[in-house]
């Protein structure tokens, strides 16, 4: 087989991120995605940017193998999401004119919701998606990313499409949106003759662990975590990467419900980083070295003219 060309791939998916799809720039238009929904009226509850200022803390939460998105390095959490979300905790202290500390909080993709709604973390940096049952229960600020689901499998694997997945053991992230995707919509449109038997992982380490050692046929997950995968392993000829080509997605930080000053000190910081240069510069250090084009695509570019407001 020929070598994968990652930049054409990754193309070929991110031009239906811009025509749309049930996860693709049709759910900016849902209200409240963006944080705008109105506060319910005369409320007695505190404000995330008013306990922010009150408890002096920024609790983020904040992925430790998710790589490119978030991860650890040396004990460092670093990532393209953290460090958006780092200028996040700078333009909160700028707004909110008090020095906050940033409580790193450990989140996956099963625990980032749950975390939220209790209270335990203000936001989430890592990779997730924007969906209709997402946000009946939090906020999202703008996107910052457009995506798709792609998998990785053995060079010599039949699967091939995403309907080569029919009666599989699919690995994908506990709680993601790959779960649904494969395990109740396309098997609802009748893409699979039998049932995709969804293994749910933790995070992509453990998802690529299972796929090596055999307990599943293929592992699942936005391109940039795939192809990060391919790079990281030793024996990148072993194993090949298919673009699924069956959805588009958008990516953003999600918040809890009636924040609507904290979701525009968000918004704001992130048109600050599109404009700047800021997000082209955390593109190179990121996705670069994972497999994506060097040159922005016609979708990043999208990403950062869609950021970049007028006065």
């Amino acid at each position: 087989m020929g070598k994968q060309k990652t930049g054409d791939v990754l193309r070929a998916s991110r031009r239906r991120v811009l025509g749309g799809g049930a996860f693709g720039l049709g759910a900016l238009l849902i209200p409240g995605v963006v944080g705008t929904r109105k506060a319910a009226a005369a409320t007695p509850q505190e404000t995330t940017a008013d306990r922010i200022k009150r408890t002096g803390v920024f609790n983020l939460g904040a992925r430790e193998a998710d790589p490119p998105y978030g991860f650890l390095d040396k004990g460092k959490h670093i990532g393209f999401s953290t460090e958006i979300a780092e200028k996040v905790h700078g333009r909160l202290e700028k707004e909110l004119k008090t020095s906050l500390k940033i409580n790193y909080v450990a989140v996956t993709g099963r625990t980032r919701i749950p975390l939220l709604l209790n209270g335990t973390i203000d936001m989430e940096a890592g990779a997730t998606v924007i969906t209709k049952e997402r946000v009946k229960v939090v906020d999202f600020s703008i996107p910052f990313f457009l995506t798709a689901s792609y998998f990785i499998v053995a060079a010599d694997s039949p699967i091939r499409r995403a309907v080569d997945l029919s009666g599989k053991r699919l690995g994908g992230p506990r709680g993601g949106l790959q779960e649904m995707l494969f395990t109740k919509k396309l098997q609802a449109q009748g893409l699979f003759r039998s049932p995709v038997r969804f293994i749910g992982c933790e995070n992509p380490s453990e998802g690529f662990t299972a796929l090596q050692g055999g307990s599943v046929d293929a592992y699942t997950n936005d391109g940039p975590i795939v192809y990060g995968l391919l790079k990281s392993t030793p024996d990148p000829a072993k194993w090949r990467v298919v673009d699924a080509g069956v959805d588009a997605s958008t990516q953003a930080f999600p918040l809890r419900q009636n924040s609507s000053s904290f979701a525009t000190i968000i918004n704001l910081t992130i048109v600050e980083v599109c404009e700047s240069g800021r997000w082209q510069e955390l593109y190179q250090k990121y996705f670069v070295p994972v497999g994506l084009p060097g040159e922005l695509d016609e979708t990043s570019k999208f990403v950062v003219r869609m950021n970049s407001w007028s006065d």
